[in-house]
């Protein structure tokens, strides 16, 4: 008898310890840009299954996590499936919980076991909400009143906000272009999108939200580069003229506005519209064909695109993006710079060009100084299994343009890069100081 008692004891407090509550939310998904502005962001229904009893004194606290409470908010708690209603009243409050009290217990004394409190009237502080994407949560804990843990075994946590950033912005189709030095670096290979054109996408995308939403109005992307290669008048700078004809940005239906910087590296593309598209930038090179037709040089491209939106309230914002990588200009041969390589009586040159594979090579130089870059096919090549020496070739060039002191010189050959090595080292007769410079 003894030994059943202690049995059916222990049986109780196994069964009591099991009891636990359990939370649940249908979580409002907010807009992270289009919220900006709200008074407040309200926190919909939080329902506790109780599955324990409650006496006057009891407490319980609801504990919020990814946010904080508005000063303004109100917590109360209103019941469901109770045939007499309980009465519970805010004890206590604080940035992050909310703390109740049971005050008084129906008569004759209800179950509380399979019915519900219900939390309404909270409310988030909307700045803790916008500055953080993620879940924001609701947990539930209660105790009796003196002290002991009550209905939970750990804690009862239920989502009740998902904060999620509608805009973004990619690129979809970079840059691709691979410069032909079979037709003087002046058109692409096939391969391409032509050998006259390449073409980058840009999408911009606005998620559904579902509170709060932010409304797309437009957007500004600037494609950074070295667009020099437009100008073909000869006249200091790319007129609108011959950005219009080597650029066109394009879309379904929205508007699109392009202009370039004084610096020729910066395209810029306003798009005005109501709904985010797909913006197609078609660059076009003059090509070999035509005589106006400038060298291309190897480049990497970038874009930096800003939405443009109408918050929730109708407050007109922007909202910039990460620089991303648009793609690049590649070269189907090798090209190596000599970054410093002086010239002048004073001085002597060795530049060399290392074949080790079993192609030869056209080789073309480029050399910049004083702002001006002159370009010459050699008559010398890239001797398959052998080292070419070129210096007197391109010291010779170098004196027929007029070419003295400092200059950069990019070395081009129409091999496999991999078989391709340069060096270039000059001699100062005045100190017979000889320095490496590739």
């Amino acid at each position: 008898m003894f030994k059943k008692s202690l049995l059916a004891v222990a049986l109780g407090v196994a069964a009591f310890g099991a009891n636990a509550a359990s939370t649940s939310a249908t979580p409002s998904v907010v807009s992270l840009e289009g919220a900006v502005g709200q008074t407040t962001i309200a926190v919909p229904t939080y329902t506790i299954r109780l599955a324990a009893e409650y006496a006057v004194g009891d407490t319980f606290t609801i504990t919020l996590t990814g946010a904080e409470f508005d000063t303004t908010s109100n917590p109360a708690i209103t019941f469901a499936g109770f045939t007499n209603n309980p009465t519970v009243g805010l004890l206590s409050k604080t940035a992050t919980t909310a703390t109740f009290r049971v005050t008084a217990v129906p008569s004759p004394v209800e179950v509380f076991s399979g019915k519900d409190f219900v939390l309404n009237g909270a409310l988030l502080k909307t700045t803790t909400v916008t500055d953080a994407a993620g879940d924001i949560k609701l947990a539930y804990a209660a105790k009796t009143s003196t002290g002991l843990d009550l209905d939970n075994v750990g804690t009862a946590t239920s989502t009740v906000v998902t904060s999620k950033a509608q805009l973004s912005s990619s690129v979809t189709k970079a840059l691709n272009g691979v410069i032909d030095v079979e037709n003087e670096r002046k058109q692409f290979t096939a391969g391409n999108d032509s050998i006259t054109t390449d073409v980058l996408e840009v999408t911009p995308v606005v998620a559904t939200a579902g509170t709060h939403d932010a409304s797309y109005t437009g957007a500004t992307h600037v494609i950074k580069g070295d667009f020099s290669w437009m100008d073909t008048d000869g006249t200091t700078g790319v007129s609108a003229t011959e950005l219009a004809a080597a650029f066109k940005a394009t879309g379904t239906d929205g508007t699109y506005a392009s202009t370039i910087n004084t610096a020729g590296d910066a395209i810029t593309v306003t798009v005005t519209d109501t709904t985010a598209e797909t913006m197609t930038a078609t660059f076009t090179v003059l090509g070999k064909a035509n005589s106006k037709a400038p060298i291309l040089s190897t480049q990497k491209f970038t874009v930096d695109s800003t939405i443009k939106y109408n918050t929730a309230g109708g407050t007109a914002s922007t909202k910039a993006m990460a620089s991303a990588e648009a793609g690049s200009w590649t070269l189907n041969g090798f090209d190596e710079n000599i970054v410093f390589m002086p010239f002048g009586t004073q001085y002597a040159q060795s530049i060399n060009v290392s074949n080790t594979g079993k192609v030869a090579g056209a080789i073309t130089v480029d050399i910049t100084a004083d702002g001006k870059t002159h370009t010459k096919t050699l008559t010398a090549t890239a001797t398959p299994m052998a080292t070419t020496n070129i210096s007197q070739e391109v010291k010779a060039f170098a004196a027929e343009k007029g070419v003295t002191g400092n200059a950069h010189i990019k070395v081009v050959v129409n091999s496999p890069s991999a078989d391709i090595d340069v060096t270039g080292v000059y001699y100062s007769k005045s100190d017979a100081d000889r320095v490496k410079t590739k």
